[in-house]
């Protein structure tokens, strides 16, 4: 499983301090994670999966694919996030508003 964790954090293109400070935990806990000095706990693994879009059944056999959605979805996902946080609450209630009217423009040209 630990080969398997390394193969997951190099696929997001993350350090290990990157990969383990989104888990809350520091580099350390990752390097001794993928050394096999430590075994991971159930909670991180359900943390990994949930975080980062990893099929669980994956993550300890190694059967089925990778990931539950593209890695690429996510990285936007991490980056919209990161935006919308340094902006003043004012433009916060902006942007959302914008997602909004975006959302209801695709449904209605969907429909």
């Amino acid at each position: 499983m630990s080969n398997r964790i390394k193969e997951v954090r190099e696929a997001l293109r993350l350090s290990q301090r990157e990969f383990g400070e989104k888990l809350g935990v520091s580099r350390d806990v990752i390097s001794n994670l993928e050394y096999e000095r430590v075994q991971p706990k159930e909670l991180l693994l359900r943390h990994i999966c949930e975080l980062y879009g990893v099929r669980e059944a994956w993550l300890k056999s190694g059967e089925g694919e990778m990931f539950d959605r593209d890695p690429q979805e996510v990285e936007k996902l991490d980056e919209a996030i990161r935006i919308f946080k340094a902006l003043r609450p004012e433009f916060q209630e902006y942007a959302l508003e914008q997602l909004r009217r975006l959302a209801e423009l695709q449904e209605k040209n969907c429909e």
